[in-house]
């Protein structure tokens, strides 16, 4: 028997490089009858206020949250903030900044992809965020358009990744400037998507680093991977978080949300954590 979703704690909206809106997005959540979901978009809280606001008129559970890009040494990393308070006027003015330099970031891969021959302009990219953070994924759809690659998943492969010809890494926000900033909010603290680290002998050090919780499950985690990771979780005593890291649906299909493998109990814990 399948078990049902009820919680997401990893959603894009088009306050940085999701396709649905924050209300879309809360009215899916409540279409796929889920019971919880974070917003979490990549550096900023815009988008926020707008989905509480829906969340509250449809009568579901929205933990206001984040994504926070920085690096661990050499390595980039994400962390998600859970439950933190997106209102705090100094956030704001983190995230304004994190702006600026995605803008720069842009920029820069333009600039390789022009060194390599391929035509595409910053503005065209630009032109694809509708709203808010502009990154990769903004950069990969122009290249789809313009015939370069065939897929999203080819541009990351053959330009944008972290080995591609046109990648572009972080200015150093580091991990322990992530979950400070996460904490300071009054939220917890997760690894996203730590197989794409790619090294998992990093997660150890970086709880000296006060990281409270990995996204222990997460759509590019084998049931394998997830397995590991739930281990590794429970002997360093950090906290489980699980999400579809939901961005867009593919061919017109309907938005898959939910992460079924994250229970009621690991999701109270978490919200405990903050208390």
């Amino acid at each position: 028997m399948e078990t049902k979703a009820l919680y997401d704690l990893h959603l894009h909206t088009t306050a940085s490089d999701g396709r649905l809106t924050p209300r879309e997005l809360v009215r899916a959540a409540k279409s796929s009858g889920l019971r919880a979901f974070a917003v979490t978009d990549h550096d900023t809280v815009e988008g926020i206020p707008e989905a509480m606001e829906e969340a509250a008129a449809l009568g579901v559970e929205l933990i206001p949250g984040v994504e926070v890009s920085a690096n661990f040494g050499d390595a980039p990393v994400h962390v998600l903030g859970l439950f933190i308070e997106y209102r705090e006027p100094w956030l704001a003015n983190f995230f304004s900044e994190a702006s600026r330099r995605r803008i720069e970031r842009v920029h820069e891969m333009v600039g390789k992809l022009v060194a390599l021959g391929v035509e595409i302009e910053a503005e065209a990219v630009f032109a694809r965020s509708s709203h808010g953070t502009v990154g990769r994924p903004h950069v990969a759809e122009v290249l789809v358009e313009r015939g370069v690659v065939r897929t999203m998943r080819e541009a990351f492969e053959r330009y944008l990744g972290q080995d591609g010809p046109a990648y572009v890494g972080y200015e150093k926000v580091t991990l322990r400037d992530a979950v400070d900033l996460i904490r300071r909010a009054g939220g917890v603290a997760s690894l996203a998507h730590p197989v794409l680290l790619r090294d998992d002998s990093l997660i150890p050090r970086m709880v000296d680093d006060d990281l409270q919780a990995i996204e222990v499950f997460h759509k590019d985690h084998t049931p394998e991977k997830a397995a590991e990771y739930d281990a590794l979780a429970s002997s360093l005593g950090l906290l489980h978080t699980g999400g579809s890291d939901f961005h867009r649906s593919e061919n017109g299909e309907p938005p898959q949300l939910g992460c079924p493998e994250l229970t009621e109990e690991a999701f109270e814990r978490l919200r405990a954590s903050t208390r």
